[in-house]
């Protein structure tokens, strides 16, 4: 089965990037597929030729919380960014950058405006991927 744009984004959104812990999504190279797999879990493809797929927010880094509140900082005025400073310190930026009917802190139009850039960066990376995938063709 070919890999969709939405399998591939998907499994990059939700990549832990941590075989030893929670596990990563790789992609076959031999049966040109994506599959999931950990330390406590190993698939058999773990023995073939494989790369791991990169991921949004790999566990323990970050790395959306840091980008989001540099997007805040950019973006909307110091008096915004102090309500979201302030929700962070209660509840931790990973729930500050989610609508606010999920318990988060973002009202409609801001969620719009970081989900854009959430989707951009999901684009850049699958695109990464699709190249990678491409030189193995070659190759």
């Amino acid at each position: 089965m070919a890999i969709t744009d939405r399998m591939l984004t998907g499994a990059i959104a939700n990549n832990p990037a941590n075989y030893n812990g929670d596990g990563e999504w790789r992609y076959s190279i031999p049966h040109q597929d994506l599959y999931y797999s950990k330390a406590a879990e190993p698939d058999s493809k773990d023995q073939e030729p494989f790369f791991p797929l990169p991921s949004l927010n790999p566990d323990g880094t970050g790395r959306m919380e840091h980008a989001f509140q540099s997007f805040v900082r950019r973006r909307w005025p110091p008096s915004r960014q102090r309500d979201l400073e302030r929700f962070a310190e209660r509840k931790g930026w990973n729930l500050a950058m989610e609508l606010k009917y999920g318990g988060g802190a973002l009202e409609d139009k801001e969620a719009e405006e970081w989900q854009y850039v959430v989707n951009r960066e999901l684009q850049r990376l699958a695109a990464q991927v699709r190249q990678k995938i491409a030189q193995l063709d070659v190759g």
